[in-house]
């Protein structure tokens, strides 16, 4: 036990040389130099001349005031012979110079220490870090340039890992970040989410360099919808762990650029709505047009056809009376001018039938109401069901037809002058049927003349009023005979007017 007692104090007790000191302190990857108090070099080993250009002759007694440079602050100088004259340890940076003239950054460290004969020495460590200094300005100036680019970039641009952490943003995703009140990652993400079932964006990515997503969103005004595109490229980066130095493995990063293309597409779909009021405009001219021409050949009709009948009656009883030729001339101009208004009929243009959602048949049929929603002072509500199977249909014919109703329950909240002017337009759908209901805070219409509102020129506004008369509900009934839907009116529960249930069919497409 004592002879293992004095081996372990052999071990932890070293004898070292002096001549093993100094081949230690000689071939030190770091410079190492000794001085006196006065600053004066003592020994420096090989590195250190390799740093400064000297030979190591040239060093030994001279000052270390000789590596100089004046780009050094006093202060600093100030600040160090301070530091060691009162027994501290100081470290810090000098701009010294080589034996050729040439500026270099030294990162020093010194102490002091007292020799076998009592004097008070420093030892200082010595490391060249100009290199080091100048690629950790490069990339920090690399990085404000690209900071600044990026800032200046009319889209917002992040750098994001596989956990969906922020890692770089530029100012405008920070905007778009206030603007939406939410992060725009997990906007993306919980878009992915509910669309294609990815947890993740990398599992969007999966081995494709580069993908696309187009995200709408709808938000509490002032905001109302927005549209964004998602641009995403996913780029390698080692990773820089301790525990992958021996064996460095690729992650991937995701760039994320966000365009917000909200104006484009509000302008998009103020023009589409103007087209679509247009055509619902065009189509409604046309369709009393008919009605009104094929209703005065109907009303003429009757007329005719009795003098028709008398003239024969006359030709059969009285075939010499001298008016009867008159007669025949008259009845065949007669002929002639009914044939002239048929031919005078105009015919709409027709239109497709295609898959058609009925909750944007109602967003249009309202968009292009807005302004007489807001002359009436009408509050409209929607309650749409937020996912409906699309029937078969001809969009701008069932918009012209929604249109129609919306007037008419517009025109009654009018009529009714009442406090509370609300129109509220649901939509519903159960195993065989998908309906829209639009009920009003009107005068209803009473249940003896839910049949005769369909029929042309029947109408329940005032005679003194203008515009076309009972021309509106005639062309919802057509509409809905062309998609084989059935139109009911009832009262309404819920705002006391009226209450009209348009059912379609459903399609499976």
């Amino acid at each position: 036990m004592e002879q293992r007692h004095d081996i372990l104090q052999a071990l932890a007790s070293p004898q070292i040389g002096l001549e093993a000191f100094k081949q230690i302190l000689q071939y030190a990857p770091i410079a190492i130099s000794i001085t006196d108090q006065a600053g004066n070099l003592l020994l420096v080993n090989q590195t250190f001349a390799d740093i400064t250009g000297y030979q190591e002759s040239e060093l030994l007694g001279n000052n270390c005031s000789m590596l100089s440079y004046k780009a050094t602050p006093r202060s600093v100088y100030q600040s160090l012979w301070g530091a060691i004259t009162e027994g501290q340890h100081w470290h810090g940076q000098l701009i010294n110079k080589r034996k050729n003239g040439q500026p270099y950054i030294a990162d020093i460290s010194i102490s002091g220490f007292t020799n076998n004969d009592g004097a008070k020495l420093y030892y200082s460590i010595h490391k060249d870090i100009t290199e080091q200094h100048e690629l950790q300005t490069h990339q920090k100036n690399q990085f404000t340039m690209f900071q600044a680019v990026l800032n200046s970039a009319p889209i917002a641009i992040a750098l994001i890992d596989a956990q969906h952490n922020v890692l770089f943003s530029n100012r405008r995703f920070e905007q778009l970040s206030d603007s939406i009140q939410r992060s725009p990652i997990a906007l993306l993400a919980d878009s992915l989410q509910e669309e294609y079932d990815f947890d993740s964006i990398e599992a969007f990515m999966g081995t494709r360099q580069n993908r696309y997503k187009g995200i709408h969103i709808q938000q509490e005004a002032p905001m109302g919808e927005r549209w964004f595109d998602y641009a995403l490229a996913k780029i390698p980066v080692t990773d820089t762990t301790a525990e992958a130095y021996f064996h460095p493995a690729d992650e991937y990063y995701t760039v994320v650029a966000i365009s917000d293309r909200t104006k484009e597409k509000l302008l998009v779909e103020e023009r589409r709505i103007h087209s679509v009021k247009l055509i619902a405009s065009d189509n409604r001219y046309v369709h009393a047009m008919q009605e009104a021409l094929m209703a005065t050949l109907h009303q003429l009709q009757g007329p005719f056809n009795m003098i028709e009948s008398a003239v024969k009656i006359l030709k059969k009883t009285s075939h010499a009376c001298p008016g009867l030729s008159a007669m025949d001339e008259a009845m065949i101009n007669a002929v002639d001018a009914m044939n002239e208004i048929k031919q005078a009929i105009p015919e709409r243009s027709n239109e497709a039938f295609q898959p058609v959602n009925l909750n944007l048949i109602v967003r249009d049929a309202t968009a292009i109401s807005t302004d007489e929603l807001l002359l009436s002072s009408t509050h409209l509500q929607l309650a749409l069901k937020p996912t409906l199977p699309s029937i078969s249909g001809m969009p701008h014919r069932l918009v012209l037809a929604l249109k129609q109703v919306i007037d008419n329950a517009v025109d009654a909240i009018q009529a009714s002058k009442a406090s509370e002017r609300t129109l509220l337009i649901t939509t519903d759908e159960d195993d065989n049927d998908i309906s829209i209901t639009v009920e009003d805070s009107g005068v209803g219409v009473q249940e003896e003349i839910r049949l005769k509102v369909f029929h042309p020129f029947y109408s329940t506004k005032p005679r003194h009023q203008s515009g076309c008369r009972g021309i509106g509900l005639s062309i919802v009934q057509q509409v809905l005979n062309e998609h084989s839907a059935t139109i009911s009116i009832a009262e309404s529960a819920t705002l006391g007017g009226a209450s009209i249930r348009l059912t379609f069919p459903k399609h499976s497409w």
